[in-house]
């Protein structure tokens, strides 16, 4: 009896193993053959799901974003929630996105040089990422404050790395309580 593929699947798979490649060699200094080498696939298979390294970089990007939004599947969202599950679901974010966010802003840097400084705002996947983030932070924190808070979540990201030490929760919650007061 031949094998029944569930094709859905299958991309949200390889999208999610690429999503680590990319973490790990960068951008720009990985070809599809090395990719498909990475996933332990044939070029073919790949490009049967993914027609270009670029797709496959935004299948990727949607994937990670996809894990990060499944950390709050039993978070209330923002009309039920009261002021300390929002407070709670911003850490939820925080920390699932803290474990690899030196190596994403390391992508990101990477992608960046090959797609130019000047093509940023217009870029696809640029945008996905910004957006998927700042869906995120409306739903579940404040539809008003998701732009200050998704300029909060990336400073504070940035603070641990530069802290060399994950930030007190009660810190995070100090700067996202006064975002939420303004």
């Amino acid at each position: 009896m031949p094998k029944l593929i569930n094709h859905d699947e299958k991309r949200k798979e390889i999208a999610l193993k690429a999503t680590e490649i990319f973490l790990e060699y960068g951008y720009k200094n990985i070809g599809m053959r090395q990719l498909c080498e990475q996933l332990g696939m044939s070029k073919s298979a790949v490009y049967h799901y993914y027609k270009s390294k670029d797709q496959l970089f935004i299948a990727a990007t949607e994937a990670i974003v996809s894990v990060d939004a499944s950390a709050l599947i039993d978070a209330p969202l923002v009309p039920q929630a009261k002021l300390e599950q929002r407070l709670e679901n911003f850490v939820i974010i925080f920390r699932q996105m803290a474990p690899r966010f030196f190596k994403e802003m390391q992508l990101v840097a990477d992608y960046i040089e090959v797609i130019g400084e000047e093509n940023v705002a217009s870029d696809a996947c640029m945008q996905l990422a910004n957006q998927n983030y700042l869906e995120l932070l409306a739903s579940y924190v404040s539809e008003e404050a998701k732009d200050s808070l998704y300029t909060l979540m990336l400073g504070l990201l940035n603070h641990q790395i530069m802290a060399g030490k994950p930030l007190e929760k009660s810190y995070i919650i100090k700067m996202v309580s006064a975002q939420l007061s303004n």
